[in-house]
C-alpha cells in the first residue's frame, strides 16, 4: 500500500481522487479472486463504474457507427455503450432499437431489446448510435 501511495503521491494525483483509490485498493485486497480474472474484473469494474454498457460483439452481427442521412426508418440500431453517462447511461447505453421517425437530425427509435423501461419515442443524436448492417 505504501508503493500505491508513493505513486499517487508522485503523479500529483489530488487527494480527493488518492483517497478513493487508496479505499478501492484495500477493499480489492480483500478479495478472493485469481490472477487470471484480474483483467477482466478490472475492464468490467471500469466500464460498469463509468456506466458504459456491457455489450456482447461476440455474436454474428455487424455493426458500424451511424452517420447522419443514412439512417432510415426501420433500421435497426443501438445505443452505444458509452454514449450517456450517469443516470442516463444507465437507461440508454446499449439499447437497441428501430428507427420509427428521423426529425430535424435526431433519431427516434423504439427499443426492441426487451428490456425495461420500453424507450418509445427517445431522440438520439446519430453520433450516439450504431446501426446494424449485417448479419452473418
Amino acid at each position: 500500500m505504501d508503493w500505491a501511495k508513493s505513486q499517487l503521491e508522485q503523479a500529483k494525483v489530488s487527494p480527493e481522487t488518492g483517497i478513493s483509490i487508496v479505499k478501492l485498493l484495500e477493499f480489492w485486497k480483500t478479495l478472493d479472486h485469481s490472477n487470471q480474472a484480474d483483467e477482466k474484473i478490472l475492464e468490467l469494474f471500469s466500464k460498469l463504474a463509468q456506466s458504459n454498457a456491457l455489450i456482447d460483439n461476440s455474436g454474428n452481427e455487424i455493426w458500424e457507427d451511424a452517420r447522419p442521412g443514412f439512417l432510415r426508418v426501420g433500421d435497426e440500431v443501438r445505443v452505444k455503450f458509452n454514449a450517456f453517462e450517469d443516470e442516463l447511461g444507465q437507461i440508454h447505453n446499449g439499447r437497441r432499437g428501430r428507427i420509427v421517425g428521423v426529425r430535424y437530425g435526431d433519431i427516434i427509435i423504439k427499443t426492441s431489446d426487451g428490456k425495461e423501461p420500453v424507450l418509445d419515442g427517445s431522440h438520439y443524436s446519430p453520433h450516439n448510435l450504431e446501426k446494424l448492417v449485417a448479419v452473418l
